[in-house]
């Protein structure tokens, strides 16, 4: 492919992305989707028109990348006719199973990065029972630009169904977000987050950068079944956030820290990967493309410390986090490694990730009543704890790999999670030296 003035470059998370597929990093993690039940009969042909238009609007969903004289570029390709697979399976034994599962083979088929980055899939699996699925590649979408092309290919059905005019686009180019990105990296905001994150890096032992060893022969990319965390313990969580002030993922974070350091932790310090949206400015919220990141969540375990303390200990780790999560944490981390204080370089770090992820998306198809989840929480390169939902409904699941703790059920997992969370919350005036993952059994129970 030839330069020409629709080139345009990476952004630095887009880079990061590209390199790591030229390490061997290509695995279908890097693909994720949305999958939505519609409960009602979708009109083919008006989702297969939305999808166009959308498509044509979401102008970063549709670059392309490529490599001249070294380099690495991307533009924009125009697709005037876009596949929508069509999957009758109403009169299968298990339809919604074979959706997902067909589902999950689309994604795990890998898109070449000469595009498109992008599949769409229809299934019926009844009468008046419809599941719409879209995948992308990370490269060129992340969580929250995918859960904008549900919305918008929602409106823009409902619009073609009832014969409305389309709303007018509310996304960003691509330009747009390049120039988003260029502008942060040039401004004061930078410096200051730069400061901050030299100063948080995690000790040295910490880094962790090493090779994952997979624990059996189980997929490491698919993820566990749901499993439903004990409400009765989960109600008093909301109530020791709300007496302190806190938000109540805070103190699952803190009991995941704890449940990883028992295992993991280097003397008193443990590091979570966190993942962060990094649409800190207005604009970026308009972006549906890839402007995602991680930052290093670095943890103190003092056994002396009371549960109280280590909750707010986490929490303010937590704000401080967010208000420089769009700094490239890894770029310092990387050369820490490069200087001798980590492993060998191009080896693929190795820490647990806490992500948060909505319990579903609400989408409107022209009055049918639509419910979307993430179909693939976007965990690379290591073992990720998801919780999703809210108050006490809250689910637990893991994806990926990574020793000791893909060795473990994602059933047992949750047992040594709440009974952490249980030790916690049941003796908030203890110290943390008194809480520990032990064996006993509390029950969970996995969703259908």
């Amino acid at each position: 492919m030839e330069l020409d003035d629709r080139a345009l470059p990476l952004t630095r998370g887009q880079l990061d992305i590209w390199l790591a597929h030229e390490a061997g990093h290509s695995g279908p993690e890097w693909q994720l989707g949305l999958f939505a039940r519609v409960e009602g009969a979708i009109d083919r042909n008006a989702l297969q028109r939305a999808i166009c238009q959308v498509v044509r609007e979401a102008e970063p969903v549709r670059a392309a990348i490529f490599e001249e004289d070294g380099q690495v570029f991307q533009r924009t390709i125009d697709y005037p006719d876009i596949e929508l697979a069509f999957y009758d399976l109403s009169s299968a034994r298990r339809p919604v199973q074979e959706a997902r599962d067909t589902a999950a083979s689309i994604q795990r088929t890998p898109m070449p990065f000469t595009g498109p980055l992008f599949k769409f899939a229809l299934f019926q699996t009844w009468d008046d029972e419809f599941y719409v699925f879209a995948c992308g590649h990370h490269i060129v979408i992340d969580g929250i630009g995918i859960a904008l092309v549900g919305n918008r290919l929602a409106t823009v059905y409902s619009a073609l169904v009832s014969g409305a005019p389309i709303p007018p686009t509310f996304f960003g180019s691509l330009q747009d977000l390049i120039r988003c990105e260029l502008d942060y990296e040039a401004s004061d905001d930078y410096l200051d987050d730069q400061a901050y994150w030299t100063k948080h890096l995690p000790a040295q032992d910490n880094l962790a950068y090493r090779s994952l060893q997979y624990g059996d022969e189980r997929d490491p990319h698919k993820p566990s079944a749901p499993i439903r965390l004990d409400p009765v313990v989960l109600r008093r969580v909301q109530e020791l956030a709300q007496a302190w002030n806190i938000p109540q993922s805070s103190i699952i974070t803190a009991a995941s820290a704890l449940l990883v350091h028992r295992w993991c932790g280097a003397g008193s310090e443990v590091v979570l990967d966190f993942p962060v949206s990094r649409r800190v400015r207005p604009e970026s919220k308009r972006f549906p493309g890839m402007v995602a990141g991680v930052v290093p969540l670095v943890l103190t375990v003092s056994p002396g410390s009371s549960v109280a303390d280590f909750c707010e200990h986490v929490d303010t780790r937590i704000r401080e986090a967010l208000q420089h999560q769009r700094f490239p944490v890894h770029t310092l981390e990387r050369k820490a490694r490069l200087n001798g204080l980590a492993a060998s370089p191009g080896e693929w770090a190795e820490r647990v990730s806490v992500n948060f992820l909505p319990a579903k998306i609400t989408l409107d198809f022209g009055g049918l009543e639509g419910t979307g989840s993430y179909a693939n929480p976007g965990i690379v390169g290591g073992f990720g704890l998801v919780f999703s939902g809210a108050g006490d409904q809250l689910i637990f699941g893991t994806v990926g790999h990574g020793e000791p703790f893909s060795n473990f059920e994602a059933s047992d997992l949750a047992r040594r999670f709440e009974r952490v969370l249980g030790a916690m919350v049941g003796g908030v005036g203890g110290l943390l030296s008194l809480v520990d993952v032990v064996d006993e059994r509390p029950a969970v129970v996995p969703l259908s």
